[in-house]
């Protein structure tokens, strides 16, 4: 059996990860727990084939209601299947399968995209001779003037397709939301070969440089949201780039060799790989690099560091650690225990309150 609720395994964290996000749009909680049920504990070849089957029947269905006329249950069903087409490549590791497996999710997102109530534009940022794709997502009634703008990072194995659905409170407080497969993460590492890198702020001044460049932007009104894994992306980025008026650590990383590679063994294979297909003994050599060591003290506009006391995959004492040496004045740390709910990775069990909690307390610095 999967237990998505109380997760002791990576089947049952995958699976909570997908629960929540379907929370918000990214699939159906009862198809999730059906499929569950077909799927043998551990057995990663039934896990990729009863996924893949709920991943092609939704998309047919998708396009059965374009068809027919039905454009908000087309584009319901296509979110749903970019989720479940990427549910099913978790734990594939060759890089061609991942690679037509994410093409697949990509579409899907696409499709239903252009069906949105409220404009989702496919865009292209420049960054030296490496090329990343993403999203610029239109708010939903948004006061009048310039509009706030919130820099959605991902981490390991996310996408900027599946991100979106971390992402559409965001859209719902009328500030815009920018989605980008930076080094490492979605069509960067799987279709481009683009692998991550430790001086994470280089990409991001890139991105940072394109909302400036958005006449429909406050430059004075960015925000930066890293989850996961971009515990480390973000606040690396706010150390060098003081346009991040505002930043959460949606999980805190203080080194991404001892508060993640060496705490959560199932991650070393994602890890091996993002980081361009190395071993063992050369991902720890280059993960020395991914550090905040020395940094906090750069990191001075309003931050919140939000991460579960019982996180199994990055170390809440890295999380701690990163708190304590970043210099803003204004700045907040959140642990989630089990009393609260969302003691999990990315506060996955609890979306419904560790969401506005990080929201409203953006909403004070926005």
């Amino acid at each position: 059996m999967i237990d998505f609720f109380e997760p002791s395994d990576p089947f049952g964290g995958q699976t909570q990860r997908l629960v929540a996000e379907a929370q918000q749009g990214g699939g159906d909680v009862f198809e999730i727990a059906r499929t569950c049920r077909k799927i043998k504990s551990g057995d990663t070849e039934s896990w990729e084939r009863e996924w893949l089957n709920l991943a092609e029947g939704t998309e047919a269905e998708a396009k059965q209601s374009f068809r027919d006329g039905n454009l908000q249950t087309a584009m319901n069903s296509y979110f749903h299947a970019n989720q479940y087409y990427r549910q099913s490549d978790v734990f594939l590791q060759e890089p061609d399968d991942k690679r037509k497996r994410f093409l697949k999710a990509q579409g899907c997102f696409r499709a239903g995209a252009e069906l949105h109530p409220t404009p989702i534009e496919v865009i292209e940022i420049g960054c030296g001779d490496e090329v990343y794709d993403g999203y610029f997502c239109a708010p939903v009634d948004p006061a009048p003037g310039r509009w706030p703008v919130v820099f959605l990072i991902g981490g390991a194995d996310a996408y900027a397709e599946e991100i979106f659905f971390s992402g559409q409170n965001i859209l719902n407080r009328g500030w815009a939301l920018l989605l980008v497969d930076t080094p490492g993460r979605g069509s960067s590492s799987y279709v481009k070969g683009i692998p991550t890198r430790p001086d994470y702020e280089v990409p991001v001044k890139a991105c940072i440089d394109y909302l400036d460049g958005r006449r429909e932007i406050d430059p004075s009104r960015i925000a930066m949201i890293g989850i996961s894994m971009a515990g480390y992306y973000a606040p690396r980025a706010a150390a060098f780039d003081k346009r991040i008026k505002a930043l959460i650590g949606w999980c805190g990383c203080y080194s991404l060799l001892d508060d993640l590679y060496l705490f959560y063994d199932p991650l070393k294979p994602t890890l091996q790989r993002i980081l361009g297909g190395v071993d063992d003994t050369e991902a720890k050599h280059r993960l020395m690099d991914f550090t905040l060591k020395g940094l906090g003290k750069n990191i001075t506009c309003p931050t919140l560091i939000t991460h579960g006391v019982d996180d199994r995959l990055m170390n809440v004492e890295g999380a701690q650690k990163l708190f304590d040496e970043i210099a803003a004045r204004d700045k907040t740390l959140k642990l989630w225990d089990r009393k609260t709910g969302g003691a999990g990775h990315c506060n996955y069990d609890n979306w419904g309150v560790t969401i506005p909690f990080m929201l409203d307390w953006l909403a004070k610095r926005l």
